[in-house]
């Protein structure tokens, strides 16, 4: 292939990109005649005329999925799958910085799976398995298992966003609905938690084991500190941790790490912007909060009922510290440690005022500081309540920690051990200050550092006890 050749094929890549881009990202088929969009379709088959046989039927398909045409987005996607010939397929995978192949085969999955057609989803998954796309087939149960795990419904929006109907409205009604139909669980008291439901809680008390019962694998009591969190941080926090969940999974399945550092970030950039994409911009992660936790204009109530179901749950606990979880490498966590994690402090205090120990370590956590001579001097920290509060700066819990429960934090601020050589106060200063990256952060960290030190100091810290870092006067250049 000469220079002239390969210009032309990166100007019809480029035409096509642009005509792809359009159809489904910028949605113009809401808002350009019929007669237009006819336009877009015609130049396919003179950018690409061996190639139009696939790129219109499908593209076709989407447009028919935006207008609620069943039959024509049916009809279209099986079209697109037979034209796939071997030399269109190589065509259009041997595009470079396109990913036509694996959206088409996920579009169509979704969509056949949503409408319950298994027979076309085979078809897709068969085709898409033969080149590399999906798991080859192994036995004659392999759909049913494979269909069984797919979640058809929530899979659709994901492919199919809102935004992109001609009725965004009526599709998102239905989406909320669909994701709202997904998440009942058939177990009426998990069912009561997930929607915050105080009576319906409430009506099923009696006949709660409250120290033994569990919901996906955790106990009452900590499932629903969880849930109160993504209530009390919104539909804005979720879709952050939705996004880097979801961009976090598709890094874990890629192989970047052979990639040059620079082409490795701008792949890591790429995968965010794709998943923002999805559902930031797209609407779908609003969608999902609306569905899964609460309604616009109903966040106030859900979150007061399930404030009511956690009060009865902690008085109903026998010993609230009985559930822990792994928490990775040497450390667990359990309800208290959770709500210290979280900075949710009314909850903290109900636990330390039911009994939680604030003083147990479930396992410890390497720290270390390194100095500009090169040395470096390194310890275990406790994983306990006041080193929690500490590790994740939830200064807000921590002061109302120091503040209203002195008393219970005075044997932590000046325990320690000959692994555990440090205290509270000397890993807040070293955690704050000494972690400082700039003059500005430095000037904010030594405010926070003055305003707490008489915090830890009326609940028994001790500014000249020794530790492996020294004592916390001499980290703070304080005079004798």
């Amino acid at each position: 292939m000469d220079e002239n050749e390969k210009a032309l094929d990166a100007a019809k890549a480029q035409a096509l990109c642009f005509i792809y881009n359009s159809i489904f990202k910028d949605f113009i088929y809401r808002t350009k005649e019929s007669s237009e969009i006819e336009k877009f379709f015609s130049e396919i088959g003179e950018i690409v005329p061996h190639q139009a046989c696939f790129f219109e039927p499908w593209f076709r398909a989407f447009v028919c999925v935006a207008n609620n045409d069943g039959k024509g987005s049916s009809e279209n996607f099986l079209k697109a799958l037979a034209a796939l010939s071997d030399d269109v397929f190589r065509f259009v995978s041997g595009i470079k910085n396109a990913d036509y192949l694996p959206a088409f085969f996920q579009q169509g999955l979704a969509f056949f799976l949503y409408i319950n057609d298994t027979e076309s989803a085979k078809k897709f998954w068969a085709r898409g398995a033969e080149n590399g796309l999906f798991a080859k087939p192994d036995s004659e149960s392999f759909y049913d298992k494979i269909f069984k795990s797919f979640k058809a419904k929530e899979q659709f929006w994901v492919q199919f966003a809102p935004k992109m109907f001609f009725d965004e409205k009526k599709a998102a009604e239905r989406a909320v609905s669909d994701y709202r139909a997904s998440a009942k669980t058939g177990d009426a008291l998990a069912d009561a938690i997930n929607d915050a439901d105080f009576a319906a809680f409430e009506s099923l008390c009696g006949s709660i084991d409250f120290d033994s019962r569990k919901i996906a694998g955790v106990s009452l009591l900590y499932y629903v500190i969880q849930r109160k969190e993504i209530l009390c941080a919104g539909a804005g926090k979720f879709t952050e941790n939705l996004v880097q969940i979801q961009a976090d999974a598709m890094i874990s399945r890629l192989n970047l790490s052979a990639l040059p550092e620079d082409l490795r970030n701008r792949q890591y950039l790429e995968i965010f912007r794709q998943i923002r994409v999805t559902y930031e911009k797209s609407g779908l992660s609003k969608i999902m909060f609306c569905a899964l936790f609460s309604k616009e204009g109903e966040l106030g109530e859900k979150i007061a009922g399930i404030e009511k179901i956690l009060d009865i749950i902690i008085a109903q606990t026998k010993d609230v510290d009985s559930f822990t979880k792994s928490a990775g490498g040497k450390t667990s966590t359990n309800a208290l440690l959770l709500a210290a994690e979280i900075g949710d402090a009314p909850t903290l205090g109900k636990l330390i005022a039911k009994g939680s120990d604030v003083d147990k370590s479930l396992g410890s956590a390497d720290f270390a500081m390194n100095y500009k001579d090169g040395s470096s001097i390194s310890v275990q920290i406790p994983n306990s309540l006041v080193y929690r509060l500490i590790s994740f700066n939830q200064f807000d819990a921590l002061k109302f920690y120091l503040t209203e429960f002195k008393d219970k934090a005075r044997k932590s601020m000046t325990a320690k051990t000959k692994k555990c050589n440090i205290t509270p106060l000397a890993y807040f200063v070293l955690n704050t200050l000494y972690a400082s990256k700039s003059e500005d952060e430095y000037e904010k960290n030594r405010a926070l550092v003055d305003e707490f030190l008489p915090l830890f100091i009326e609940a028994g810290s001790a500014l000249d006890q020794n530790t492996a870092f020294g004592t916390v006067r001499k980290l703070l250049g304080l005079k004798a």
